[in-house]
């Protein structure tokens, strides 16, 4: 399996594109009547569901799917607005869930003419959670089956909200420029903060760290990743305790599954958002000795193996 990088117009945007990687099985005349779009988080793009060693994408199309993975606008090898190329202090924060809904919706259609189906099921990481699900909110009849993985949603979390607060000044959002940037030291402690085990090899392998980083700098002119800020906004709102949707609203069947030592995708908030759904149709996994990188960690197997019998069950 090879993805492929698909270059689409944005329709919120003249002028810009929308990045989506496609894999589909080698050898496999047209495709395979069914497709499933991974929506990244808050920092990091779609390549995040197809690292070497690692491959959700991958996993995906030995299921049976065309697998796709989206970049937003400002993510990847989407289009990046000017200020990026500028020090981040220079621009205001952009990029609200939103932006990123309009871009999922152009995915959609993009997926459904592409792969020859009625309807599309949904996988969304973090911050995607809610981008997904404000663009399904809106109305989105083509959304067969939809994952919330490591879900952010409305229940208040002191620690990210300590995290975002202007030093000495509680409950109060730090200024922010255009967008941030992380390097590989940085996400690499920022994952391994979660695990709690002695070891951190024990839940991952240091190869998938450096495949994953190295796959994201392909579309970066440095030795960092760049992420938009505007997503912060969002994450305050919901670690305050303000949902930036109405998950009521959410009527396709739902899979709310998370890492049990998850920090950023609570317990709280995933039951949280288990009750708020208005499907009748939604059930919540949690996995032990798993963190917010699931995807990417050992028992990953298991991440893949809950989301891939969910999205092949019966409706109720």
């Amino acid at each position: 399996m090879t993805a492929t990088r698909v270059d689409i117009p944005s329709s919120a945007e003249p002028g810009a594109t929308v990045c989506l990687r496609e894999a589909t099985a080698a050898g496999r005349s047209g495709h395979a009547g069914r497709a499933v779009l991974f929506v990244h988080g808050a920092t990091y793009p779609g390549v995040m569901f197809d690292v070497p060693g690692a491959s959700w994408m991958r996993r995906a199309v030995a299921d049976g799917y065309d697998a796709y993975a989206l970049d937003v606008r400002g993510y990847g090898g989407s289009t990046r607005p000017d200020c990026m190329a500028e020090p981040p202090e220079a621009g205001a924060p952009f990029c609200r869930a939103e932006d990123a809904a309009r871009d999922i919706a152009d995915a959609i259609a993009e997926i459904r003419r592409r792969a020859g189906v009625a309807s599309v099921d949904v996988v969304a990481w973090s911050w995607g959670t809610m981008t997904t699900a404000c663009h399904i909110a809106a109305g989105d009849s083509a959304v067969r089956r939809l994952v919330l993985f490591a879900p952010v949603y409305g229940v208040p979390n002191p620690d990210w909200v300590d995290g975002l607060s202007e030093p000495g000044q509680p409950n109060r959002l730090r200024r922010l420029g255009a967008y941030r940037t992380e390097s590989q030291a940085q996400a690499d402690a920022r994952w391994a903060a979660q695990i709690t085990a002695a070891r951190a090899d024990a839940w991952r392998d240091p190869a998938v760290l450096g495949a994953w980083f190295e796959a994201m700098q392909a579309d970066e002119p440095g030795d960092v990743v760049r992420a938009p800020n505007g997503v912060l906004l969002d994450l305050w709102s919901a670690f305050n305790g303000r949902p930036r949707y109405e998950a009521a609203r959410i009527q396709v069947p739902t899979l709310v599954i998370r890492g049990g030592a998850d920090t950023t995708a609570t317990r709280a908030d995933g039951l949280a958002l288990l009750d708020a759904l208005g499907t009748k149709e939604k059930c919540y996994v949690e996995i032990a000795h798993a963190s917010h990188f699931a995807l990417l960690e050992h028992r990953r197997h298991v991440l893949f193996d809950q989301v891939a019998a969910f999205l092949d069950s019966e409706p109720d």
